[in-house]
């Protein structure tokens, strides 16, 4: 037993393996054991505050929420959060990287504070829009007001729309560094040679841009645009350090965390976070096949 144990370590294939299961048997219980667990969840009439009622319904939950309308209300607002706030990274990151890729003095330097709000934890960041945004004694107001644009401090969360753009805003504010490094990253791997060549037949920046900028980083843009999908989607912690539970900016991670955590319906919140999943996966499993496909045409 001692010879073969020896035999393993000795071997690379066989110390591969025995460092691998531990790394193997920890991954599996800190993140496929909770996923089991979410799935058998999703499956049964499940309500902490109602342990004895426990049984299984099978898909009924998946029904049930498809069915309500706060469902159909918090996917709308997900929709346009998603919506927006992919339209205004991707312009601003891309007119960002499209900067940083020029040579300039002191270009290192903005470097480096572009991507220092993407440091900042989605939490710190909610509670730092929060009091930016205060009604009451918010720094927005006292610059407003101290340039004479307001005569009194304004509520800006008050209004459910305006509510819904802030914290988009704030999601957008964060975000954008790490895809303007994305971005940057795939416009510094165009070589220069190309771009010369297209000057001396006459192309104007617009024409390199549309011509060979965009097609040549557009395998790392379907890259951005799903990560950017995947987070505005699902993004949480910004959202409800800003509002809270608030009816107004009340997206599916929000209203998926009140039916879990509020209500204690884990049934249901397990089944909507499948949900919230499988529409994701089916999302970018799409839009990289149809970003292939036009690549191998």
């Amino acid at each position: 037993m001692r010879n073969k144990l020896e035999k393993i370590i000795n071997s690379e294939k066989g110390l591969a393996y025995l460092i691998l299961v531990p790394v193997t048997v920890l991954i599996f219980f800190m993140a496929y054991l909770p996923v089991i667990q979410s799935f058998r969840f999703s499956l049964m009439y499940y309500n902490t505050r109602l342990p004895w009622k426990t049984h299984f319904v099978g898909l009924h939950n998946y029904f049930r929420i498809l069915s309500e309308p706060a469902f159909l209300s918090a996917f709308e607002r997900s929709a346009y959060f998603v919506i927006i706030a992919v339209g205004l990274i991707l312009s601003i990151a891309m007119g960002f990287a499209l900067l940083l890729n020029e040579r300039f003095k002191g270009r290192s330097v903005i470097r480096t504070l572009v991507i220092l709000p993407w440091a900042i934890p989605p939490v710190v960041n909610g509670f730092m829009w929060k009091w930016l945004l205060n009604g009451d004694y918010g720094f927005l107001n006292g610059l407003l007001y101290q340039l004479g644009f307001i005569s009194t401090y304004h509520p800006w969360l008050m209004h459910p729309l305006a509510a819904l753009n802030w914290a988009i805003l704030t999601f957008v504010w964060r975000f954008t560094p790490f895809v303007t490094i994305l971005l940057l990253g795939a416009l510094q791997s165009i070589p220069e040679e190309v771009y010369d060549s297209a000057k001396v037949d006459g192309a104007n920046a617009r024409t390199r841009f549309w011509y060979i900028t965009l097609p040549l980083i557009r395998p790392m843009l379907a890259i951005a645009l799903i990560v950017i999908m995947i987070y505005s989607f699902t993004v949480f912690d910004e959202i409800y350090t800003l509002t809270g539970l608030d009816p107004a900016t009340k997206t599916l991670m929000m209203y998926d965390y009140e039916l879990a955590f509020e209500r204690g319906q884990f049934g249901l919140g397990s089944a909507l976070a499948y949900m919230i999943a499988i529409f994701m996966f089916l999302m970018a499993y799409f839009y990289i096949k149809s970003i292939y496909k036009e690549v191998e045409l």
